[in-house]
């Protein structure tokens, strides 16, 4: 395929837009409005007369991708045109006339890519000499560089529609000499839900493009962009005869790999052999974490435990982090050796939010187990302060009856109240209240308990009524515990806040207040972080949230929003919103107030923040985020007085950073409010921010007429 047929082929059948006027020129290609027709042929036959001095000049360099480059161009502009069979031919001319030393000048500005140095030139010697013109090669060749720049600008950027926009209007980019322009606009389809020409792009590609390197990476973007069916229908195109043929296993044992991947996370999957093997090769032949971890999950949910344990083990040798320690404790605890897995977890349940339920779900089972086991004092020394920590309702019903079956039965009520107390509805907990009041002989707590329960609970009728066999007695035999204690209430201790210039007083609300916002601010990292750790690279893939679970959807929402795509993780929240728990809920709720602050969207924040209810702290910290870009919005539109009005109302809820205080100043600035303006400058000054604020002093003082600092 000549490469003019390919250029303009993909310009018009790939990119397709009205803005390229299609025409048929006489080697039946089409042809853009915007490229002049190739010159007929002569009559007789011969090679056209084409100005082959940037060829020369690049050959002289030695420049072989430029001539290369410039011998696409060429053959663009004139089909009929073969460059010499000698390259070395272009090095000199002995009929050739001499060069221009300013063209010689201009193209070696252009071969050091000064092209603004280029133009500038030009411009000059045209002021001077109106009737000199530079060769139409140079200008062509300068159109092209700025063309790439502005369309490798407009991609670094995001501007999608932008990079499709100069595709079309610089067709001849599209050519195996501008891979990288070619995979950006294939990634501007993606963006622009495109898909099926960005799968045009890769194809082309593979069709006509000849670095083995370059074929490889085309496959590689594509895992990123395109659903596995396509890519997997682009590995025909490889080619595996000639000088340089391809190798494109890497790519196969990849789909193999995502394919086992999702069967690991759904029992209801099963994985063909050969992508079983596929990931024990990829195990064997790396040190990465990563396909241990997905092997180790299938053979979890595909009920192999005792394998499992062996990869999770390996997987968290390979530093497999969280994930590793999250399968390791899961699969000890299938194989029923709870206490190991209580030991285990409580080490990393720190570590993620993840770890932390598993810990907490573990330590559950372990005081469930039937009979009750004789638990060594520093293990409940260990459970204890984690499950009031964490407000864990069903870890404490569990210690209550794990204290009603020990003969505990003081301490027995007393949890089971704590259960109430963070979870109302938990029947189980309300009879296990029942039944210890009752063995107490508190007839003021029972019949509180019946009261409040009888229309609810059957057994709970029923043991008041004096019919019935309570659901858990004490052990048959029973056991010797150690004594189960009630956690007290704890205080996080953060470090102190720095105090503050401004002349506004700060409450010790506002105080802890920011503390929270510092902490939550971490665990927002850490549930994005985990998020992606989890999905991997399937987090990047683009994807329905229709049909996942409230858990999954909420884990993409996170994920997303590690890879800074919060309008698709506004979709996996909404998911989560309509399908989970209400702790899903909230944290769904959450997010997508997050991600839509993330795009400056104040009013969806906001509505998005009530979906679900949110803690104090949240609310304030969500309130004090949305108030801030109300801030700044009206700060830029020059609505000061909306300015200062947001800025008061978040200066209620958390204190005034520095930047927030100098768009204070400034505003009272421009309102002509100057004494407070300085005010504000000066409580700044003292802070470190002596530059900003002086130019604020400085601006008061040339408005004023007077030297303020």
């Amino acid at each position: 395929m000549r490469l003019v047929g390919s250029a303009i082929t993909i310009a018009v059948a790939i990119l397709g837009f009205a803005a390229i006027a299609q025409q048929t020129g006489s080697d039946g290609n089409q042809l853009p409005a915007a490229t002049p027709p190739s010159p007929a042929p002569p009559a007789n036959g011969s090679q056209p007369q084409v100005d082959e001095s940037a060829l020369r000049y690049f050959a002289s360099q030695g420049d072989t991708r430029r001539v290369n480059a410039e011998i696409a161009r060429l053959r663009a502009l004139y089909p009929n045109w073969s460059p010499p069979s000698d390259l070395s031919q272009l090095s000199g001319n002995p009929g050739a006339a001499a060069p221009d030393p300013l063209i010689e000048r201009l193209w070696n500005l252009y071969r050091e890519d000064r092209i603004a140095e280029v133009r500038a030139a030009i411009a000059e010697r045209q002021t001077s000499d109106s009737n000199w013109k530079p060769p139409e090669e140079l200008i062509a060749a300068l159109e092209t560089v700025e063309a790439r720049r502005r369309l490798t600008n407009a991609s670094d950027t995001g501007q999608w529609r932008t990079v499709l926009q100069v595709a079309t209007e610089a067709p001849s980019l599209l050519t195996c000499v501008n891979v990288d322009v070619l995979w950006r606009v294939a990634e501007a389809f993606a963006r622009t839900d495109q898909v099926n020409r960005t799968r045009d792009v890769y194809t082309y590609l593979l069709q006509n493009c000849a670095n083995p390197g370059e074929r490889l990476a085309t496959l590689q973007k594509a895992l990123t962009l395109l659903p596995e069916t396509q890519v997997a229908a682009l590995l025909q195109f490889e080619r595996k005869t000639g000088e340089a043929p391809d190798d494109f296993s890497s790519i196969r044992d990849e789909l193999a790999r995502r394919r086992v991947e999702r069967a690991s996370l759904d029992s209801k999957m099963t994985a063909s052999a050969e992508d079983l093997a596929v990931v024990e090769r990829l195990i064997q032949n790396s040190s990465d974490a990563g396909p241990v971890l997905i092997l180790g999950w299938y053979n979890y949910h595909h009920g192999n435990p005792a394998r499992a344990l062996e990869l999770f083990k390996t997987a968290l040798g390979r530093n497999g982090g969280t994930k590793a320690a999250e399968g390791y404790a899961m699969t000890l605890r299938a194989l029923e050796r709870i206490s190991d897995a209580e030991a285990f977890a409580y080490e990393w349940r720190e570590r993620a939010p993840e770890n932390m339920k598993i810990y907490l779900d573990v330590a559950t089972a372990l005081l469930s187990q039937d009979p009750p086991p004789r638990l060594e004092p520093q293990v409940l020394a260990r459970i204890v302060p984690v499950v009031t920590a964490q407000r864990f309702p069903d870890a404490a019903q569990s210690l209550g009856w794990y204290s009603y079956n020990t003969q505990q039965i003081r301490t027995a009520r007393d949890w089971f109240r704590t259960a109430l107390t963070w979870k109302a509805d938990d029947e189980p907990s309300a009879y296990g209240l029942a039944l210890t009041t009752q063995r107490l002989n508190d007839r003021a707590g029972f019949n509180a308990v019946v009261a409040q329960w009888r229309s609810r609970s059957q057994r709970i009728a029923d043991l008041a009524d004096g019919i019935g066999t309570p659901g858990r007695q004490p052990a048959a035999t029973p056991v010797v515990a150690a004594p189960i204690p009630m956690a007290q209430p704890g205080e996080t201790t953060l470090p102190p806040v720095q105090p503050r210039p401004e002349s506004r007083q700060v409450t010790a609300e506002q105080v802890e207040t920011e503390q929270t916002f510092a902490r939550t601010e971490v665990n927002v990292r850490r549930r994005q972080t985990q998020a992606r750790s989890a999905l991997g690279r399937n987090c990047a893939m683009t994807r329905n949230p229709a049909g996942l679970t409230g858990d999954s959807a909420l884990t993409r929402g996170w994920c997303l929003m590690e890879i800074n795509r919060p309008m698709e993780a506004v979709a996996a929240f909404d998911q989560a919103l309509s399908t989970g728990s209400s702790r899903t809920r909230e944290e769904a709720a959450y997010g997508k107030s997050l991600a839509y602050l993330r795009k400056n969207l104040t009013s969806e924040a906001a509505i998005a923040a009530a979906e679900a209810p949110q803690t104090r702290e949240r609310r304030a910290e969500l309130g004090a985020s949305i108030l801030t870009q109300r801030a700044l919005a009206a700060y830029r539109d020059g609505r000061y007085v909306e300015t200062l009005l947001a800025l008061s109302e978040r200066a209620r809820i958390v204190p005034e950073q520095n930047d927030l205080l100098l768009i204070r100043g400034w505003s009272y600035l421009k309102l002509g409010r100057y004494d407070d303006a300085e005010k504000v400058f000066r409580a700044v000054q003292q802070t470190g921010y002596s530059e900003e604020a002086a130019a604020g002093l400085n601006a008061i003082a040339e408005v004023t007429g007077q030297m303020r600092y």
